[in-house]
This record gives C-alpha cells, sequence and structure tokens, in this order.
C-alpha cells in the first residue's frame, strides 16, 4: 500500500509503483513514473519525463528531472533514465537532457549521490558509484562503475572516467580518467592506482599486478603514448583488467599523458 501524505502535490498522469512513500510536499509532476518501493522523505521535487526503477530513496529538497540549464533548450520533452537502489541525499540535482546530447539523462542501479550533489544533463552514470558532497558533473559526463569522487569535485564537460577510478577531495577534473586510476588536483593528475578498491571488490593480485605494470609503462615511462599502448598491447593484451584500460584509452579523443 502507497503512502502519500495529504500536503505532497501528485499531478494527474504521474504513474506510482506500490509500496511508494511520498512524504510532506513533495511534487510529483505528470511525466514521472515512480518505481516499487520508492521513498520520498519531504520536500521532492520529481518533474519532466521521468522514469524510476524501485527502491530509490529521496531526501529533502532533491529535485530531479529539473530544465537543463543549456541554452539551446527550448522545452522539448527530453528524459531522465535512473535504475534502481539509489540513494538521493539532501539537495541533489539531476537534469534531463538535451536533444543535441541525445536527450537522455541517464543513472544507473546502486549509487549513492551525497548532499547537494549535481549532474547536469546528458550525463550517463554506471552503477555503484559513490558522489561525495558538492561533486558536480557538468553536461555529457559519463561515469562507469565503482567510481569514486571525492568531496568538492568538478568534472568539466565531454569527459569520461573509467571503472575503479578514486579521487580526492577538492579535484578539478578537466581531462579523461582511465580505469583503476587514482589521484587528486587542481588541475586532476593521475597519482597511482586505486589498490584498495581492487583488492575490495576482489581483483586477484595477479591482476593487480597487470594493471600497475600498465600504469607504469602509460605514466610513468618515457614512451610515447602510441609506443606505451602497443606495448601494453603485446604484454598483457589478454588481460581482462587490462584490456578494459587499453579499450577506455583507444575509446576517448586524445589520450595523453597527465
Amino acid at each position: 500500500m502507497n503512502k502519500i501524505h495529504s500536503t505532497a502535490i501528485v499531478e494527474d498522469g504521474a504513474q506510482i509503483g506500490a509500496d511508494v512513500e511520498i512524504g510532506p510536499y513533495c511534487v510529483i509532476g505528470s511525466g514521472v513514473t515512480i518505481g516499487d518501493g520508492c521513498r520520498l522523505k519531504s520536500h521532492v521535487t520529481l518533474d519532466g519525463q521521468t522514469t524510476i526503477g524501485a527502491e530509490n530513496i529521496f531526501h529533502p529538497s532533491a529535485y530531479i528531472g529539473g530544465e537543463p540549464q543549456d541554452l539551446k533548450y527550448n522545452q522539448e520533452k527530453t528524459l531522465v533514465t535512473i535504475g534502481s537502489n539509489n540513494t538521493f541525499r539532501e539537495g541533489v540535482s539531476v537534469h534531463r537532457g538535451t536533444v543535441g546530447g541525445g536527450g537522455k539523462t541517464v543513472i544507473g542501479d546502486d549509487n549513492l549521490l551525497m548532499g547537494y550533489v549535481h549532474v547536469a544533463h546528458d550525463c550517463c552514470i554506471g552503477n555503484h558509484n559513490i558522489l561525495a558532497n558538492y561533486t558536480g558533473l557538468s553536461g555529457h559526463v559519463t561515469l562507469d562503475d565503482y567510481v569514486t569522487l571525492g568531496g568538492q569535485n568538478g568534472v568539466a564537460q565531454f569527459l569520461s572516467v573509467g571503472s575503479y577510478v578514486y579521487t580526492g577531495a577538492a579535484s578539478l577534473i578537466d581531462r579523461n580518467i582511465p580505469p583503476y586510476a587514482t589521484g587528486y588536483g587542481n588541475r586532476f593528475e593521475v597519482k597511482g592506482v586505486n589498490i584498495v578498491g581492487l583488492k575490495r571488490r576482489g581483483f586477484s593480485r595477479e591482476a593487480i599486478g597487470e594493471i600497475l605494470e600498465a600504469h607504469r609503462i602509460f605514466y610513468r615511462s618515457e614512451l610515447k603514448n602510441d609506443e606505451a599502448l602497443r606495448i601494453i598491447e603485446e604484454t598483457f593484451g589478454e588481460s581482462t583488467a587490462v584490456r578494459a584500460f587499453l579499450d577506455f584509452m583507444y575509446s576517448v579523443e586524445g589520450s595523453g599523458k597527465h
């Protein structure tokens, strides 16, 4: 049975799943779909064409599905799509997509967005990510899986952050970050490999060793980028872990040493 507080506003057309709790002073727009078991604590706004999976938790003042902060936006019916088991803490904002960016902002499953995190238009966030307080993603940013962004991080537009990345607090991320890296700074610099995170996720000692060596070849040798990638490919190309690193570096534009 749903629990909808008497002060909440649920517009006609909104679709509400089973066992949903909607607390005081929440506003649910007509284009919103909420999956089973979601909890809106209070003062939550869900707007636009927003589809939300099951068992998500929204804390006070979260605003999901707002208009993108893009001057080219002209009230097109663009989307926000959210998976299941995510937590949106106080003041989180997620903006819907733009026509020029594909029309959709996507958040996967099992993510934690801490207080006052901002996810701009056309971002794509994978699964099991943690975005610490006051972190902001500019438009068109992609996060893969198991990424941890430290507090007060800012990520510039059109960048990609690979899986298992860990960044320090107050970092300004102005470049693509390959899988497994850890670093910090204004401007962000890769400092090493997220060994602790890899151990926690069950990577074998052998796989971590291969990642460390690939990282050393690319970042700590005097080789040019293409030569470093060629040697990594020849040496570790059959490694599943290193393959993810290589595929990321080949896919991003201008994979320079940073």
